[in-house]
């Protein structure tokens, strides 16, 4: 965050220096007659130096400016999804390189906006945002942050037209969400006093059955687990009331990460190639919205409909040089919802009677195997019917499925004659 023109390094010791020869040259001058009009001009000036030193800020970067008439700035951080590892980093620009912001200010018990679908953007260095990375839409093209911001630069987030404190001003309130959307859509709901940021309504939800399925490569499952690069991973952050300090913005995770892997059974020694054909995770919610309940992980979602999740393909996990054994066929973002057990059957051969279900096709040379699974029992075989599993908001899921049927075995015998008793017989 940088000074005004008139705040330069050494700008305080300049006005104490043009004070004090204020005063002598009036001391001094004042019997001699001279105008009033030239030394009260000339005290003007030096009062006009000490004005500008008296909106002086301590530092230059906008994580910490806060002194007197001090430009807000913001910091953001995301919280882990739950149940995870690897890159599941906490810095939301590894996620999204810009993020929106709505405030208002209270003066005189009434709210008026400081920000209204801002978007406020991550720079490492002092560039355009288009070079930034991830690219940002702040100073896109022309600018930078150092041109309205000041110097030293000093990686962080900002925005565009920089908002300063009111001192006058009762209270603050901030909300944020990520990603950055131009038109947002759904539509986005925030309001002074508000809880949090709506998002979409009863007339219009959020298809989920867009999202990206990150687990593939070309077609192709991948080893890695994958956590940046989907297409809405809505991050909520909760409502700051921050006055006259660094609005420190921590973002959540509001949808639900699921993943499946596949690995060979260890018990599979077979020489003809074991392949995976199909995985699938049926009559998932497909369409949501969500409003702000008590916490950020209390789901807020509500959804309805369904779709499937599917992937295909002829891939081996026997094979070498390549096989896909311990491989993701599945990463991808769905609601936070509660499944409903419907039978503790086990194996099906078909999906008659089941909520969501599991279903998985592999074969073996020329033999195909494939069958059914209720998903509820699959994550918690003591579940009866009617009970519920849920996938939890801002949580991570991961199945993993071990592939591979017990073998066909035979062992032999031979049933022994059945001795009758001698039969003693005389030839004469």
């Amino acid at each position: 965050m940088g000074e005004p023109a008139c705040f330069k390094s050494d700008h305080k010791l300049i006005t104490q220096i043009l004070f004090t020869f204020t005063i002598i040259f009036i001391i001094t001058f004042k019997e001699k007659n001279i105008m009033k009009k030239s030394y009260l001009m000339i005290a003007a000036a030096a009062v006009l130096f000490a004005a500008c030193s008296s909106n002086d800020l301590i530092n230059d970067g906008p994580d910490n400016a806060q002194e007197k008439d001090s430009a807000i700035g913001f910091a953001a951080y995301s919280s882990k999804t739950t149940r995870a590892d690897e890159d599941n980093s906490t810095y939301l620009h590894h996620f999204y390189g810009t993020f929106d912001v709505y405030g208002w200010k209270t003066v005189n018990s009434s709210p008026s906006p400081v920000f209204n679908h801002v978007p406020v953007g991550y720079f490492g260095t002092n560039n355009t945002g288009a070079n930034q990375t991830p690219p940002t839409v702040v100073y896109e093209s022309s600018g930078k942050p150092g041109d309205e911001w000041g110097t030293p630069f000093t990686a962080g987030w900002y925005y565009e037209n920089v908002r300063y404190w009111d001192k006058v001003a009762t209270a603050y309130q901030f909300f944020a969400i990520a990603p950055y959307e131009a038109v947002p859509s759904p539509a986005l709901t925030v309001a002074a006093g508000a809880d949090n940021i709506k998002i979409g309504d009863s007339g219009a939800k959020y298809d989920i059955s867009t999202e990206k399925n990150l687990a593939l490569d070309a077609g192709n499952p991948t080893q890695y687990k994958k956590y940046f690069g989907f297409t809405k991973d809505y991050m909520l952050a909760e409502k700051s009331t921050t006055k006259e300090a660094l609005v420190a913005f921590n973002f959540h995770h509001i949808l639900t990460k699921f993943n499946v892997k596949i690995t060979k059974q260890d018990t599979y020694t077979g020489s003809q190639d074991l392949k995976v054909n199909a995985i699938k995770i049926a009559k998932l919610k497909k369409e949501g919205y969500f409003v702000y309940t008590s916490n950020m992980t209390t789901k807020g979602w509500t959804t309805d409909g369904t779709y499937d999740v599917q992937v295909t393909g002829n891939h081996s996990l026997t094979q070498t040089p390549t096989n896909y054994n311990e491989y993701y066929w599945i990463q991808t973002l769905i609601f936070p919802q509660d499944i409903t057990c419907a039978t503790i059957g086990g194996v099906q051969s078909n999906d008659t009677g089941l909520n969501q279900y599991l279903y998985v096709k592999y074969s073996i040379g020329s033999e195909v195997f494939e069958a059914y699974y209720d998903l509820a029992r699959v994550f918690n075989n003591t579940l009866a019917v009617g009970e519920t599993y849920s996938f939890a908001q801002g949580s991570e899921y991961t199945l993993n499925i071990k592939i591979g049927p017990e073998p066909i075995k035979f062992d032999a015998q031979v049933t022994a004659w059945d001795v009758v008793a001698d039969v003693n017989y005389s030839v004469n």
